[in-house]
């Protein structure tokens, strides 16, 4: 009995990597495939290319200029880094730190 589960489990796997295979290729650059969600049976739609943060806390932040955490703080106190503050928390606009750097470019911190 449990050989014939674990035919039925690699069959199943086998045909969710053709799904999902087939899910990709089908997708272009200019119409990236949507993958639908489903809760409870209300299906909502998510574009792959859309997944993109418009606004990152302290660790995207980090991430998104290549610095630590103390270059960070510095920048915070004497950068005049554009942010905004929701709920007591800090983020950041990429389109903003993108347009800070351009005018910041040169500057010593």
């Amino acid at each position: 009995m449990e050989n014939k589960h674990a035919w039925i489990i690699g069959i199943c796997v086998i045909v969710a990597g053709m799904m999902i295979g087939n899910g990709v290729v089908t997708g272009s650059e200019d119409n990236p495939t949507p993958i639908e969600l489903s809760d409870d049976g209300a299906s909502i739609g998510v574009n792959i290319e859309n997944s993109d943060t418009t606004l990152l806390d302290e660790d995207g932040l980090m991430s998104y200029l290549g610095i630590d955490e103390k270059e960070m703080k510095r920048l915070q106190k004497v950068g005049d880094l554009p942010s905004i503050t929701i709920d007591g928390y800090m983020y950041y606009p990429k389109t903003g730190l993108d347009r800070w750097v351009e005018e910041n470019t040169g500057k010593a911190f």
